[in-house]
């Protein structure tokens, strides 16, 4: 695989995660644009919900396009996310108002998230799977680490456009019309995406498990019936994996500002500087895995969780900038301990011929369950039970997770055909 496919591959995460963090960033905007019969606070909730809603209809989107991956081709269904993806982007960024079509604004807005969730339930996990069947087993860690390095460029790209907002157009012009530039800009790259994943060729392991005849007709089933254990380890991984990076590299920001009185344009700026160190670590931290078992590095870094999650928080509480950036350089340093094994590990622990349909469905469950519920729980818990609570919530997320990893394959191997 060279490097003009990885980047085909691996800028589609780009693009959805941009979108991403573009919503959890801007979701006090947003909410006011499709949401304003409610107040501030309730609007934001409101959007964030919507988000959460996208989150839900990843496994149905795991589902339908993990079996086109299981027995049309890993290729095929990351040309149809990638589009899906790119056109409902655009159309949030061109969606009316409240004040100008009413009710129908809000219905449109969770109908366009909702089929973003759909194609996205194909796309993060068609990218693994390509990038870790087409990588040598000895890079496969590595190599597999680029999705997620795509994802963290999304977040940075979002970061950066809210910044640049900031420092040109006025608060109110941001209110009232600069907040969708960036979703009408972020759209156009998909189209060029699109063309490279035409020139995609199948991976050595579809290719094969097609020339045996080990394609399944329903490869979804399949999963659910002979690799109950397989799905149920990917589901615990993600616990802490979605809960972990979407409270501090999606929420944060949100957190700081609403929760904590800190200035949002700084605690961006302090996150912009740490993706930026991500974008280096996770491929490291992957080659890591490929010589050292990426069961034991995930192993690590649950126990990191543990250990660390009610210190991050008592340092964020005090609202000291030189302590909010110690806690995101742990949380950074953790959080790329995970991408850079996780990934490659679920490939890895799912069998070959029902790869695709199995990672799909439960690899986005377990997103949607504590991945796009994140920012809301976070907002719920700090309501309730104090300014620590987020960091017990993650403290439980992780100990499922280091259960589920004691039970990954050892020696980085990969399961073949059920």
């Amino acid at each position: 695989m060279n490097k003009k496919q990885i980047l085909s591959i691996s800028l589609g995460n780009t693009l959805e995660w941009l979108d991403f963090g573009l919503i959890i960033y801007m979701a006090p905007l947003i909410g006011a644009t499709f949401f304003p019969h409610h107040t501030g606070t309730t609007a934001t909730l409101e959007t964030l919900t919507v988000f959460a809603a996208g989150f839900i209809c990843r496994p149905l989107g795991g589902i339908l396009f993990g079996h086109i991956g299981d027995t049309r081709g890993r290729a095929k269904p990351l040309r149809f996310s990638v589009l899906l993806i790119a056109l409902s982007t655009i159309l949030v960024g061109i969606l009316p108002s409240y004040e100008t079509i009413g009710w129908l604004s809000p219905v449109l807005f969770t109908l366009i998230r909702l089929a973003q969730g759909i194609s996205i339930g194909g796309e993060y996990t068609g990218v693994m799977i390509m990038l870790a069947e087409s990588a040598p087993k000895n890079k496969r860690g590595f190599i597999t680490s680029f999705a997620a390095s795509g994802a963290n460029l999304g977040f940075l790209l979002a970061t950066v456009s809210l910044i640049l907002l900031k420092i040109f157009l006025s608060k109110q012009a941001i209110a009232d019309w600069g907040w969708r530039l960036p979703f009408l800009l972020a759209g156009l790259p998909g189209l060029i995406i699109l063309y490279y994943r035409f020139k995609l060729s199948e991976t050595r392991i579809y290719s094969r498990l097609k020339s045996t005849h080990h394609l399944t007709a329903i490869p979804f089933v399949t999963a659910l019936t002979l690799a109950p254990k397989q799905l149920l380890v990917i589901l615990g991984l993600t616990c802490m994996s979605s809960s972990f990076y979407y409270i501090f590299f999606g929420f944060m920001p949100t957190y700081l500002d609403v929760f904590m009185g800190v200035p949002l344009q700084s605690s961006l700026f302090t996150q912009s500087l740490l993706l930026v160190a991500m974008l280096f670590l996770v491929p490291v931290v992957g080659f890591l895995g490929d010589r050292f078992s990426r069961r034991n590095m995930l192993l690590l870094t649950a126990s990191c969780i543990i250990i660390f999650s009610v210190p991050c928080f008592m340092l964020l509480g005090t609202t000291h900038q030189a302590s909010i950036m110690l806690a995101m350089m742990i949380a950074t340093i953790i959080s790329s301990l995970d991408q850079g094994n996780s990934l490659a590990a679920v490939v890895e622990n799912c069998p070959e011929n029902v790869r695709y349909s199995g990672i799909a469905f439960s690899y986005n469950l377990g997103m949607a369950l504590f991945g796009g519920t994140a920012p809301i729980i976070v907002s719920l818990l700090l309501g309730q039970g104090g300014m620590l609570s987020p960091a017990y919530y993650l403290i439980g997320m992780a100990c499922v997770s280091l259960f589920a990893a004691s039970y990954l394959l050892h020696h980085n191997q990969s399961m073949r055909p059920v």
